[in-house]
């Protein structure tokens, strides 16, 4: 999820672990921990895409740097409140949960997360939330703003608290069984174009859990489309076709970042341009306005013969987002086709 969310998340669960002597102060531990793992990030400032990529959410977002930095901000606290009576294994505890909750949440987008490194580079997915979703960390940031404004002693702290965490798990549960409602949606589709497919999955479009992108494999080409639960139930998805094209490798084939670019898809991944300047495109980011008109570009297309970083490469994806096509997604999302 987006650092946001996460710090107002930190806030919140902190306000219900803390003891009222250890201060508010003591929050900003919980939220600093909870937004730990993204320090990875920083990768992007001098690596290229390709490593940039696969750092983020690997070692810093796994189980067992959890477990690590747990105990050094655990042994720092421990020194710095000993006077307040707080035992070690309760705050490593704490610190534990909070990093372990980021990872958690963060395998709730469609990124993937490396639970398991560095003894498994399998990334982990459930393609339920979007990075940032406004319903789902709304009550987060509203609470977390109340908790670091109102005195020590306001008798209504952990209310509102929990008040944020149960919204936000109400609303968990509400995108699950609108991904339910989508797959269902998706599979009825494939039935009536009578597809031979390996396989499909289906991811919140931008800022919602209303409206979702489909992507659906088969052996030559991926099929991609967007879908809201608001739509009309009928099987005819609208559904575009994107050539897989993998002979376009055959000039950029055995280079190391090409390979570290094709693990980071995790085999979701179409090559467009030429065989001089082939480009990869990651299918599970979606593309661009791809919900408003036909072949669209993707999110994360990058290209195979030149350097780059992540920022510069995604600069564009953003550059239509104006009152006017927000309106119309708003629609879209509504079920207006």
């Amino acid at each position: 999820m987006d650092a946001l969310t996460h710090f107002a998340l930190g806030i919140c669960t902190t306000e219900i672990f803390r003891k009222k002597d250890l201060g508010k102060g003591f929050l900003f531990w919980g939220a600093s921990a909870q937004c730990l793992p993204d320090l990875d990030t920083a990768a992007a400032l001098y690596l290229p895409a390709d490593r940039v990529l696969q750092i983020h959410r690997g070692f810093t977002h796994s189980l067992l740097f959890a477990l690590l930095a747990g105990l050094c901000l655990a042994w720092v606290t421990f020194r710095i409140y000993r006077r307040k009576e707080v035992s070690f294994l309760l705050l490593f505890g704490f610190f534990c949960a909070q990093l372990i909750l980021h990872d958690l949440l963060d395998v709730c987008n469609s990124y993937g997360t490396g639970l398991l490194e560095p003894f498994s580079h399998h990334r982990f997915s459930v393609n339920l939330l979007y990075v940032a979703d406004p319903l789902f960390s709304i009550g987060f940031v509203l609470a977390a703003i109340v908790l670091l404004v109102k005195s020590n002693d306001y008798l209504s702290r952990s209310k509102w608290a929990w008040t944020a965490i149960l919204f936000s798990a109400f609303y968990m549960g509400y995108a699950a069984i609108n991904k339910t409602v989508i797959d269902n949606r998706v599979s009825a589709a494939i039935k009536a174009r009578g597809l031979h497919y390996k396989g499909y999955f289906t991811t919140p479009a931008p800022m919602n859990s209303m409206l979702w992108y489909a992507v659906i494999n088969t052996d030559s080409c991926y099929y991609t489309g967007y879908v809201s639960v608001f739509d009309s139930r009928s099987p005819k998805v609208k559904l575009e076709q994107h050539p897989k094209n993998y002979f376009l490798l055959s000039a950029v084939r055995g280079k190391h970042s090409v390979q570290n670019l094709k693990n980071f898809a995790n085999g979701c991944y179409t090559i467009s341009g030429s065989i001089n300047e082939p480009y990869i495109n990651i299918l599970r980011f979606g593309q661009i306005q791809g919900w408003k008109r036909d072949n669209a570009p993707f999110v994360l297309s990058l290209p195979l013969m030149i350097k780059g970083n992540v920022t510069a490469l995604q600069k564009g994806r953003l550059a239509e987002w104006n009152m006017d096509n927000v309106k119309l997604y708003l629609k879209r999302i509504a079920g207006n086709q």
